[in-house]
């Protein structure tokens, strides 16, 4: 229409290979965006506005929308700010908030992801790092750690088995967060800026849901059990030492849990490592010991300071 201000709506539907009816169609959207305007002409309905002043105009009225974008995000924003308030006194009143289901969970662990100032450690077991829990936390702690919050992790050690698990600790320490591993992790647990705690209603079924502890003696016990449990731990990715008598954590553990009369699927369980390798570990600690039997090796091994307790 700038080009060609004598042409009529039939003409541009000719050139454009429109129908009239499309071509009047676009017309009237060129005029509510006010880049067209009524015309005085009898052969023709419109005629183009000057493009500085219809296209000032447009993005006029779309700076407003952007504006008021803005305000329906503040006000969101601000909404937001007030229930998780509300629910922070609900929890500071009661000292606790039980979470049903999984779902639950993660709706806090969400809420906990925007929330966080400065920390959130965690102790991980590997019976509980499934395919599906991994996938939701990853752009969680993703972004706790572009907010700068300080992320450290503890895993067990038998997590190197799982290639899955590996990836995603690389993955995690890449950008930023802590992962150190120890023989055994007693449950799952998250700890948030040293204010709360979640923990398994059930922890041989984490898909029951947790317990969002805020009370301040059981977040410090919580607290300081991972802080001990992180000065033994073996950071990712480097070499489990071995003591002075040739023994790594675990095997010491297994040694430990098998003189306390456990059986070799609780052992199994606990070290959160297969059946078949609790028996391979426990036959070359025999071989080493050159012990005939279960019975003569936890004599020998206590003989040498072999169980810790």
């Amino acid at each position: 229409m700038l080009r060609h201000r004598d042409w009529n709506t039939e003409r541009i539907a000719e050139h454009l290979h429109l129908s009239v009816a499309e071509t009047k169609s676009g017309l009237d959207d060129l005029a509510q965006l006010m880049l067209l305007a009524p015309a005085e002409s009898a052969d023709r309905e419109f005629r183009p506005v000057n493009p500085a002043l219809g296209l000032t105009t447009l993005l006029a009225h779309a700076e407003e929308e952007v504006e008021r974008r803005q305000r329906q995000i503040f006000a969101a924003r601000s909404a937001m700010a007030v229930l998780a308030a509300e629910a922070a006194e609900g929890a500071s009143r009661e000292g606790f908030v039980r979470l049903d289901g999984i779902d639950a969970v993660r709706e806090r662990m969400e809420q906990i992801a925007v929330s966080v100032h400065v920390e959130c450690i965690s102790m991980n077991p590997v019976a509980a790092q499934s395919p599906t829990a991994k996938k939701a936390s990853k752009p969680l702690n993703q972004l706790l750690l572009e907010r700068g919050v300080s992320v450290r992790s503890i895993y067990q050690q038998s997590f190197s088995n799982d290639a899955d698990l590996v990836d995603y600790a690389e993955w995690l320490t890449g950008l930023g967060g802590e992962l150190r591993t120890v023989p055994i992790v007693p449950t799952l647990m998250i700890i948030y800026d040293r204010k709360g705690v979640l923990v398994p209603i059930d922890p041989a079924a984490t898909h029951l849901g947790a317990i969002d502890v805020t009370g301040p003696g059981v977040v410090a016990l919580a607290t300081a059990l991972f802080e001990q449990m992180w000065q033994s731990a073996v950071p990712f990715g480097a070499a489990v030492p071995r003591d002075q008598e040739g023994l790594n954590p675990t095997e010491r553990q297994l040694l430990s849990l098998l003189s306390a009369g456990h059986t070799d699927q609780v052992v199994a369980r606990r070290l959160g490592v297969s059946l078949s390798t609790v028996r391979r570990m426990m036959a070359g600690l025999m071989g080493r010991l050159s012990a005939r039997s279960r019975f003569q090796a936890g004599v020998k091994a206590a003989e040498r300071g072999w169980l810790c307790y």
